[in-house]
């Protein structure tokens, strides 16, 4: 197989990924692939988070506030994981319950080293690649790459890369599509705690083989730049690595190590382009000769104010920069990722969050959408239809945050970060976000990660109102032929029975020989939200019995033509949940005035004496998933 023919097996793959509705697709590395698409077919809040089902978790101890999580979190097999200054990854399922057993995993030698950890994690084959960043105030050298089970949380292999102390490995790690490489950067740094001047000197990129994880090995000798590398992510594409260096230079390596092209960007831009410090991304869309040739995009900064975003020509057989495809446009200071998609570059700087032309990076929205300092890249959900990808990038501004932008540069809503210790600046969310089923995660300065959904919730927490009914008491048959039985409405106080999971119940029972007591219960779907919506969970919790017969109860869904079992129980006289979920034809149970119709009858009859069925419900909630 070529060259091309694996980047584009790769990609088509990411493609693919990107047009079905998945309901929790990994975000396994830095901005999601090994080229930093940033892109994701994976729904996204677009209204402002529903806060019931948005979470958030502290993660680091006071004293370690000021960098507390730095690295972008990422998501793997249904699992959220994030890297903390303490030298410690954290895992979490998608809705923001901690896992227990060995995690969190403490991955730095010595627990009084105070680091800061900017290298993003990457997942890979069943095993989390975490690198200790290092600082200049470890005091001894120690073990630097991890590979760590990612159900179990065990360390399976620990890497000593260096021993010299000013060594930081600040750059996110590149997982290859064939899953046998990893890649990443140094950066030797030191500070003279007189004058708080640090300096950035030398450093090296690194390849290692991750075939046998239990045995991790060099893939071959660091690449050895006269300036470092920070921030600076590799892209591998096809056969080749491509990434660039402080001091503005960009270099293509094969698997193989040997250097393939290497160009100085000030050269081919004309001007001091100054330090490289984002990962290159790539595509393969924007053609200038043939199928082979793509474009790299990258950003820069020479000062505190100035920087540009860059497009390049890049060949993905032969691995060679195609100098002679080259233009830029003036951003402002930038440390983003550029993100491609549909024509266009999405890119963040100290100006805001650009829209540009790929092909001329002349800007689309005439001026950046104002969100303040974004470093962050962008991560960009096309669940909702080409033209209509929604944008979000975290601030390393004042309160932090996180904004959701349209392909319109217009804020559609924005959210402060979490913070505990009365310090806004330690709000601040430098790393960027990943999306993933619905939901957008991301951290900040204090250690805080964020579960941001918008899952709606409908119950009846504040009482009956022009989106959700109940009715009492009893049908016949179970369940009946129609969805408008039974035809009671709740009482006030009974609808207050209902609003909360509190072991308060509405209650009833039967009066009539071969009828079962039954509460149905119906929701009003929100009229923007149903054409997105992927799943319809629907929980009962209550009791149900009979005097003499069958205990339990059945929980239905109504699906336009007659009532469809979602979950059964024989429970007795104690309290259980019902629980049921439906995940295709989901037009099927929202009918024309947007309503779903959900019925629990208890399982046997009213014997026409003294035996009755009973049915208490204690709480009740539907929940639809964009």
């Amino acid at each position: 197989m070529s060259k091309l023919k694996i980047l584009m097996v790769c990609l088509t793959l990411l493609l693919v990924a990107a047009v079905l509705p998945a309901l929790g697709s990994d975000w396994p590395q830095f901005q999601k692939d090994q080229v930093h698409s940033g892109i994701t077919g994976d729904s996204a809040p677009i209204t402002a988070p529903n806060l019931t089902i948005s979470w958030v978790n502290d993660t680091v101890i006071p004293a370690d506030r000021m960098a507390g999580i730095d690295a972008s979190p990422i998501v793997y097999n249904g699992s959220v994981y994030a890297v903390t200054s303490e030298g410690k990854l954290f895992k979490y399922s998608l809705d923001g319950t901690a896992a227990g057993g060995n995690w969190p995993v403490s991955f730095v030698t010595n627990p009084n080293d105070w680091d800061f950890q900017l290298a993003t994690p990457a997942a890979c084959n069943g095993y989390i690649y975490v690198l200790d960043s290092g600082s200049p105030y470890r005091t001894v050298p120690h073990d630097d790459l991890y590979a760590i089970n990612a159900d179990t949380g065990v360390i399976v292999d620990r890497v000593n890369i260096t021993d010299y102390n000013y060594t930081q490995f600040n750059t996110p790690i590149t997982c290859s599509c064939d899953g046998k490489h990893i890649l990443f950067g140094s950066m030797n740094i030191t500070t003279n705690y007189t004058t708080w001047v640090t300096s950035y000197l030398d450093g090296d990129y690194y390849c290692y083989n991750i075939t046998d994880v239990s045995n991790i090995i060099p893939s071959w000798s660091p690449h050895h730049s006269s300036n470092g590398y920070y921030w600076a992510g590799a892209a591998v594409i096809g056969d080749y690595a491509v990434f660039g260096n402080e001091s503005g230079g960009l270099v293509s390596i094969n698997y193989t190590g040997s250097v393939v092209d290497e160009v100085d960007a000030s050269d081919v831009y004309g001007f001091d382009v100054g330090s490289i410090r984002s990962s290159v991304t790539y595509s393969n869309e924007t053609v200038i000769s043939d199928d082979e040739t793509g474009r790299i995009y990258f950003t820069s900064y020479n000062s505190s104010v100035n920087g540009s975003c860059y497009a390049l020509g890049f060949n993905a057989t032969t691995g060679h920069f195609i100098t002679a495809d080259n233009c830029s446009r003036f951003i402002g200071y930038s440390t983003s990722t550029p993100a491609y998609y549909n024509g266009r570059i999405y890119v963040g700087s100290s100006n805001g969050l650009y829209c540009l032309n790929a092909t001329t990076l002349l800007p689309i929205w005439p001026t950046p959408t104002s969100v303040g300092v974004v470093q962050s890249s962008p991560a960009i959900s096309t669940f909702y239809g080409l033209g209509n990808e929604y944008i979000y990038v975290t601030t390393n501004s004042l309160l932090g945050g996180i904004y959701c932008v349209n392909s319109s540069g217009d804020v559609v809503w924005n959210g402060t970060s979490t913070y505990y210790d009365n310090d806004e600046y330690a709000s601040l969310s430098l790393a960027g976000a990943a999306i993933s089923g619905g939901r957008v995660f991301y951290g900040n300065d204090e250690g805080v990660l964020h579960g941001r959904a918008n899952y709606t919730l409908y119950d009846f927490s504040v009482g009956a109102s022009v989106d959700k009914w109940a009715y009492k008491y009893q049908v016949n048959p179970n369940p009946p032929n129609t969805n408008v039985e039974p035809n009671i409405e709740f009482t006030t106080g009974e609808y207050a029975n209902i609003a909360a999971d509190d072991g308060i119940y509405a209650s009833h029972e039967t009066t009539t020989e071969n009828y079962s007591a039954a509460h149905r219960f119906v929701f009003k779907i929100d009229d923007n939200e149903k054409p997105w919506i992927t799943a319809i969970n629907v929980a009962w919790n209550g009791k149900a019995w009979h005097d003499t017969g069958d205990p339990g109860a059945t929980l239905y869904i109504w699906n336009g033509t007659g009532y469809e079992e979602l979950d059964d129980d024989a429970n007795s006289q104690d309290e259980f949940w019902l629980i049921g979920e439906k995940t295709s034809n989901i037009s099927n149970y929202i009918d024309s005035s947007n309503n779903v119709t959900i019925l629990v009858v208890q399982n046997d009859k009213d014997d026409g004496e003294d035996e009755r069925s009973h049915i208490w419900t204690d709480y009740v909630k539907l929940v639809a998933t964009p």
